[in-house]
């Protein structure tokens, strides 16, 4: 083997090493037993399935490379496709979807699990033009072949969506009522900490403040999906407030006990309730296993253990096909719950499992896809894969330069920007972080430059304060017992505060939902703003459309939004965003569901910008939000150990593992150029850290250039390179 770029014998092991080595041995046979059941695409295994007699329309074994027509036109059994980065997994499931449809299988039995409904709905789109366009003029006239209306029988959509729609569809056979809201995490967070306030816990020691709402809802949320006792997880990863672990654990009983009393669903719920149904409730899971016998889940390495658990009690009949999707290689959300173990016990799971590979990438040069490949092969537990291009030029090698500061750092960064823009427009650029404080000077640097920049991230739409109290308002339209949207809302006027909101929302709530104790003499008397209140939504009540429900709303919340926000035009803004949505749907459940389950990302108001300039900027982002994103020239900044990866990792193997991910992530973004930097030194008050990273150090020499931006020299990396 060449030599590494760095001496690696000073970088630590992570201690925890040895405590999980019985788990990682077991993934590890998995792995071993599943890769025994690859499929080779052969000519034997691929003919039968493209036979003239079949009638395809679709030339499947021109459009699709050996291994994508292996996976497109299996469609029996168990099998798990590992799609490498940039090696076309979208249109893979695109054209299995289209293989199914003319191989007789009916819309309505097909499934089809994503992340996003932008990723479902494309499937669909590319899979009805894909049909379509086989069509002569005749045919189209006939309609022989399905048609959009057939693909929309095909149930797709996020897991939540799906999840929540059989809840709805399928309340009666459950014994709950449809007419449930969906929290969302702020509204979860509300809702813990009124509860907390509410049942006056014993007083808190003074040792050590009780932890707040978000820490809170993290911790429950944490230990639901990944199947963690609170006290457990609370011993593990939030040690300084163990002390509370007893009123923790409670909470989160009379949490759950709330929302079920309120009818009010978190995201966590809303799949959660449907394993528990499949479970228990013989017809609920008969009937679902009768009527979906074709199921596709796209990025299975993202799943949790509830989505994994839903998806194997439907899928549990050898007779039902499943195929998943994904690269565990990328497995990157262990802090939204994410279980990297599912994707490798795969074949544990389903002993007869066919196992696919998806190698040829369509995105990076051979040079950058020789040093992803370098990383492949530090990660400890996976797949095996290798990928390659058919590309005839190799491209230039990644370049690892190190900055004197954070300053220099963002300097270099932003002259390579200016260097290249002869050749490349701005959005051909992206600058990925690993958290969103390491762009900070970037951001300043191309600010003083004057190079046009979007930043991915900040505050979601759905989240914007503004935007919540207009929706906890169409909230408690549909579902008067939506006691966290009836104080948002109160809270909102002068005069009442926490304990008044409470008392008139149980008096709402004894009066069966009515809205006439808001006129009561005690309560009209805290606020002149009640009444007015009272008149709009039973105005709202009556009215005929979401668009007009939201205007009224809207009449009667600017003004109060104008007294609370010095900014109200600018937020007013999003409420066109609003609006245009509320044309959209005929009721208010179908409203309320697309705007929890699938929100807009972007503010109208951060849109404002000419057309002609709106597109053609830098990209500065998360690592994370990178995701299944790719541009021409990549910058990886920061990777300075203890930064990339991050401290807070360096002493737990599965953190680290997932951190080594995350720059293997980072780097397969990358089409033609990749740029990996780092200051000489980072400081805080987390420490001092002047090492690189070691997922740079690690790796052999010759896979990366390595430069010294500071002293204005360049050298290659050599067995010993000299770091300035």
């Amino acid at each position: 083997m060449s030599a590494t770029v760095f001496n690696t014998e000073s970088y630590q092991y992570p201690q925890n090493f040895a405590d999980i080595k019985p788990k990682l041995e077991r993934l590890q046979l998995a792995i071993k037993k599943l890769e025994a059941n690859l499929i080779d695409a052969d000519d034997n295994v691929l003919k039968p399935r493209l036979r003239a007699e079949l009638g395809l329309k679709v030339d499947y074994a021109r459009e699709l490379n050996p291994n994508q027509l292996l996976a497109a036109t299996t469609i029996a059994g168990k099998a798990l496709v590992i799609a490498g980065a940039g090696s076309g997994k979208t249109k893979t499931l695109t054209y299995r979807t289209s293989y199914l449809l003319e191989n007789g299988v009916a819309p309505k039995q097909i499934l089809l699990l994503t992340f996003t409904r932008k990723a479902a709905n494309e499937i669909k789109s590319r899979a009805k033009t894909l049909l379509v366009d086989t069509l002569s003029e005749d045919e189209l006239a006939e309609d022989t072949l399905p048609t959009s209306k057939m693909l929309n029988d095909i149930t797709s959509g996020t897991f939540h969506s799906f999840c929540n729609r059989l809840l709805r569809q399928y309340s009666g056979l459950l014994g709950i009522n449809p007419r449930f809201t969906i929290l969302d995490t702020g509204d979860s967070e509300d809702a813990i900490d009124l509860i907390f306030k509410e049942k006056k816990y014993p007083a808190q020691t003074k040792k050590q403040a009780f932890p707040r709402k978000r820490t809170l809802q993290n911790i429950f949320s944490t230990s639901r999906n990944r199947r963690i006792a609170i006290k457990d997880l609370v011993e593990d990863s939030y040690p300084d407030i163990a002390i509370h672990i007893p009123i923790i654990e409670q909470l989160a009983i009379d949490f759950h006990e709330y929302k079920r009393a309120n009818h009010l669903y978190d995201f966590d719920d809303i799949i959660s309730q449907v394993v528990r149904h499949l479970k228990t409730n013989d017809k609920f899971r008969q009937l679902l296993q009768d009527n979906y016998r074709y199921v596709m889940v796209d990025e299975y390495q993202d799943t949790n253990i509830p989505q994994k658990q839903l998806i194997d009690l439907i899928c549990a009949p050898a007779s039902v096909s499943l195929m998943v999707v994904g690269d565990d290689n990328q497995s990157i959300y262990a802090f939204r719950g994410a279980n990297y173990e599912n994707i490798l016990l795969f074949g544990e799971t389903y002993p007869e499992a066919s196992l696919i590979k998806l190698e040829q990438n369509y995105r990076s040069t051979p040079a950058i896809l020789d040093y992803i490949n370098a990383l492949s092969k530090q990660i400890t537990l996976g797949y095996q894969k290798q990928l390659y291009s058919n590309a005839t030029i190799t491209g230039d090698k990644p370049v690892f330069s190190r900055g004197s500061d954070e300053t220099r750092e963002a300097k270099d960064i932003a002259d390579k920007v200016v260097e290249h823009k002869a050749d490349y427009d701005y959005n051909d650029f992206a600058v990925l972080c690993r958290t969103s404080f390491q762009s900070n000077y970037v951001q300043l640097e191309f600010m003083e430059r004057g190079i046009p920049f979007i930043v991915v991230g900040g505050i979601k739409f759905i989240e914007r304060r503004h935007v919540k109290d207009v929706l906890a308002f169409v909230k408690i339209l549909y579902n008067p017992n939506d006691t966290i949207a009836w104080h948002r809302i109160l809270t909102l006027f002068k005069g009442v505060g926490a304990v008044t909101a409470t008392r008139l929302t149980q008096a709402i709530n004894s009066d069966d939902n009515s809205f006439e104790p808001l006129l009561l003499p005690k309560f009209s008397k805290k606020s002149p703003q009640l009444a007015p209140l009272h008149s709009t939504l039973s105005k709202a009540q009556q009215a005929q459309s979401v668009e007009t429900i939201i205007e009224l709303i809207l009449d009667f919340y600017i003004p109060i939004l104008k007294t609370v926000e010095e900014n109200w035009r600018e937020r007013s803004e999003d409420f066109r965003v609003l609006k245009n949505l509320a044309t959209e749907y005929g009721s208010l459940d179908d409203f309320l569901e697309n705007l929890a389950l699938d929100p807009p990302n972007d503010s109208v108001a951060a849109m404002d910008t000419p057309e002609d300039d709106n597109n053609d900027k830098v990209t500065i982002s998360t690592i994370h939000s990178a995701k299944g994103l790719e541009w021409p020239i990549v910058f990886v900044n920061s990777l300075v150990d203890g930064m990339t990866p991050h401290y807070r990792s360096l002493d737990d193997f599965e953190e680290l593992e997932e951190e080594r991910k995350l720059f293997y992530v980072a780097c397969s973004r990358a089409k033609n150029k990749l740029y990996l930097t780092a200051p000489d030194y980072f400081a805080s008050y987390s420490g001092y850290f002047d090492k690189p990273s070691r997922f740079i150090a690690e790796l052999p020499a010759d896979k990366v250039e390595v430069k010294s931006a500071k002293k204005g020299l360049a050298r290659l990396a050599s067995a010993d390179p000299v770091w300035w």
